[in-house]
């Protein structure tokens, strides 16, 4: 994963930087440093980090798919 691509998963999961280094507890600036040129090297977005992405967004849905299924029991319940 590019630091493009990984800028690109974050605005689509509605998550800034910081955002997401209070959530998998990184350090923003070793975030802020993917990409970036160190010693003639191009510091890589860790491999583990498209999954955590992945999971991430598959957890938020089903948040809400349970959610409403809960709410959806209690107005049941109310008739």
């Amino acid at each position: 994963m590019t630091k493009e691509e990984f800028n690109a998963s974050l605005k689509k999961l509605g998550l800034s930087q910081r955002d997401f280094s209070s959530i998998s507890d990184t350090p923003y600036s070793t975030i802020n440093n993917w990409g970036f040129n160190m010693n003639g090297k191009i510091i890589p977005v860790p491999k583990w980090v498209g999954p955590f992405l992945e999971h991430y967004d598959k957890s938020r849905k089903y948040d809400y798919l349970i959610n409403e299924v809960f709410n959806a029991m209690e107005k049941l319940k109310e008739k």
